[in-house]
This record gives structure tokens, C-alpha cells and sequence, in this order.
């Protein structure tokens, strides 16, 4: 019924769903959250909550339907895929997060350098040895100190 192509595509898709629906189901079980850098408050209502529920349980059972009736394989990701998955965003976007780079959005303080870049740096580094950690034996940073692109 689907080609190859067709099955692959309509995997991904149904897949993103559910990983949505389990994303709606856990803020649910969690409606707050305190981060260094964020907060996140409950304004989910009974009412709400209860809808919510109602339709994730309609499109878990419509994904079961679609899954079973087009046979669509499972996929099988590793956990180390999903640690890297954004973190060499994360890492450009870093790189142009410095107090010259801020140039762009405005004239910039000269004491934000001394306090920003050092961090700036610092962060990048943690982020590509997470990545080291992940992809142990990868080929190493050249010398300008750029990720390398990772397969």
C-alpha cells in the first residue's frame, strides 16, 4: 500500500505526534517548573486538563490505528542520540552570543566583554565535551576550535 519512501515519511510524522502527546501528558503530570532561566506556572484549569487528556487519548488510539492498519516499523533511536540532538545548535548559537556579536542588536558596553565572553567560552566547551562524552574516539576539534560536523 505505501512505498518505502511514503512509509518512512508518514513514520516520522506519526512519530512526532506522539512524542508531542507524551511531551502535553508529562507537562500535565508537571504544570510547573523553576529553572535557572525560567519558570513555568500552572494555568491548566480542571476543565482543561480534562479535555487535554480526552484528545491524547483519541490520538494515541488514532497512531495505534494508522500504525497497525500501514504496518509502520518502530523506530529505535538511542539515548545518546537524543543528548545530541540540538546541542551543536546550541553551540553556534553560543558562538554568536559574545559581546561583539551582540553588536548587532545594539551599541555594546565595554565592560560586558570581560564578563561575558570568558563565559560564553566556557559554556561552548561544556557543550562539545557532552558531545565528547556521547561520541568517545570522534575526531578532535581543529585548531580554530570548531565542532567538527557530526554524522
Amino acid at each position: 500500500m505505501l512505498t518505502d519512501g511514503q512509509r518512512s515519511f508518514l513514520g516520522v510524522v506519526i512519530t512526532m505526534i506522539e512524542e508531542k502527546m507524551k511531551a502535553v501528558e508529562w507537562r500535565m503530570a508537571h504544570p510547573e517548573e523553576q529553572g535557572l532561566t525560567f519558570e513555568i506556572r500552572n494555568d491548566l484549569t480542571p476543565d482543561m486538563a480534562g479535555a487535554l487528556h480526552t484528545r491524547v487519548e483519541a490520538v494515541y488510539a488514532l497512531v495505534r490505528v494508522v500504525r497497525d492498519r500501514l504496518m509502520l516499523p518502530r523506530e529505535v533511536r538511542y539515548a545518546t542520540r537524543d543528548i545530541l540532538k540540538g546541542l551543536p545548535q546550541l553551540w553556534v548559537a553560543l558562538q554568536e552570543s559574545d559581546s561583539k556579536s551582540l553588536g548587532r542588536y545594539g551599541s555594546v558596553d565595554p565592560a560586558l566583554g570581560p564578563v561575558l565572553d570568558p563565559r560564553i567560552g566556557t559554556l561552548a566547551c561544556l557543550l562539545s565535551e557532552l558531545q565528547d562524552i556521547v561520541l568517545p574516539g570522534d575526531q578532535e576539534r581543529s585548531s580554530s576550535g570548531e565542532v567538527p560536523k557530526r554524522g
